[in-house]
Parts: structure tokens; sequence; C-alpha cells
């Protein structure tokens, strides 16, 4: 996988390099700052699937099946990107962004103790997040030279996606139990966008760009605390994923 994307980023830094010496730089580039949210955040995090026996018989717990869109609320992204431009409809670009996932408290399972107490709710916190983002891609305009252009374009590149943690909040005969559910990693990313560019002066573009990003999926951590909630198996990860980020940008040409 790293492999293809160094060569991917050396093909398309090759393209970008022949472009500039066949092209005026001041005429053809541009600088693109944006600023958005994440509409949705698809993909999961999976427990175990079969139930946990806490120690000394105290119960059992079943963990549900959550959506990363319960587990991260508020999904923020802002970056930059630099544009050039091969031909009068086709842009090349490079981006680079950060995104801000902030936790919040969800109901991650049921504990069934083993006396006739009824069933309760396994609740758990989970921290705050972030991923940053590297990636070279193609933009199509539909009406290149009018003030108002309907954009198609495709990005790849890779995502440096920050530790994720959770606190399983006291359940039975456990405490408070603070785990790392993923390590830090650098995933393959691939990202496809559609959107309009509307120009109200010569050297000055509005972007909005509506967009659909798929990161790969990172394994389960190491974290000895993982065993204490029944977490260390094979389903214990974070799944490969799409966002869908929503941006708006300012659009400067030199």
């Amino acid at each position: 996988m790293n492999t293809s994307i160094s060569l991917v980023f050396a093909a398309a830094c090759a393209a970008a390099s022949a472009a500039a010496h066949a092209l005026p730089l001041t005429d053809n580039a541009s600088v693109e700052f944006f600023a958005g949210t994440n509409a949705a955040v698809a993909g999961d995090f999976r427990g175990n699937d079969l139930a946990f026996q806490l120690p000394d018989s105290a119960g059992a717990i079943t963990y549900n099946h959550l959506n990363l869109d319960d587990a991260y609320h508020g999904k923020y992204t802002a970056g930059a990107e630099l544009d050039f431009k091969l031909a009068p409809q086709l842009t090349a670009f490079g981006r680079a962004a950060y995104s801000q996932f902030d936790g919040s408290t969800e109901r991650v399972g049921t504990f069934e103790p083993q006396s006739l107490t009824p069933l309760s709710t396994v609740m758990a916190r989970f921290g705050d997040t972030a991923s940053r983002e590297l990636a070279l891609g193609m933009r199509y305009n539909f009406l290149e030279g009018a003030r108002v252009q309907p954009f198609v374009g495709a990005a790849i590149g890779a995502t440096r996606l920050d530790a994720t943690y959770a606190t399983i909040e006291p359940v039975g005969n456990l405490d408070a139990t603070h785990v790392r559910l993923s390590n830090t990693s650098s995933v393959f990313e691939q990202r496809l966008e559609t959107g309009v560019q509307f120009s109200p002066w010569t050297n000055f573009d509005l972007r909005l760009t509506a967009a659909a990003s798929h990161v790969d999926g990172v394994g389960r951590s190491d974290d000895p605390n993982l065993a204490l909630v029944g977490l260390d198996n094979v389903h214990g990860d974070v799944r490969g994923h799409w966002n869908y980020p929503a941006e708006l940008g300012g659009v400067w040409h030199f």
C-alpha cells in the first residue's frame, strides 16, 4: 500500500513539473483556503460478538454495533489547496486538510448480572480524535470562463489518523476502564468530489464542494486494558469508512 502511494505521488509530481515548465505559473496557479464539516461519518467500531464474562461470575457484557456517527458528534475540517491549470477545463491540485472529531458518551452494550438484578446499560465516553490528510488530484470544470462553473474531481493520498480512546463507565464489579481502541496510523484515502465555483471578481472565486472520502480501516491496539472489558479480540478494530465533507473555500488566482 505504501509503495502504491509513493508511485502515485511520484507520477503526479512528474506531471505537475512537466506542466509547470510548459505553462506560465502566474497565469495558471491559484490557492484555496477552506473550512467545513463532515455531513456524516459512515463506518463503525466492532466489539466482540459473544458475551464477555466478568470476573467472579459477576455477570456478562454484550456489546452493540456502534456507528462512528454516534461516537463523534462534532466533526470539522479545514485546510488549504494549491491548484495548477493544465488545460482550459482541467486542473491538478494538491491539498492538505485537518479534521477534528469531538467524542461523545454513548451506549455500547448491555450488562446482564448473574443475580436477579435487572439488565443495565453499558456506557462509554469517547475521547476527541483528529486526522491529517495529504492528497493529489484532478478537477474538471464544465463551463470554463463562466462566472458559475460546476466541476467534478478525484484525489488519492494518505491520511494520518490519531489514536482513538474510550472510557468504559463502571459496570458490575469493574471500575471505569480507559482503553485505547486503535493506534495512531497512516492509511490510504480516496476522494470523489463535485461542486460549483463562483467568480465574483477577476482574481477571487468562491468554491462550494461536496465530497465522499474513503479511509482505510485501522486494526485494534495492543492496549492490555482491552482484555479487562472483553475487547481483546480480532473484531475490536475500526473498519474502513466513508466521510462526507462539505467545504466552502476562497480561491485566489496568482
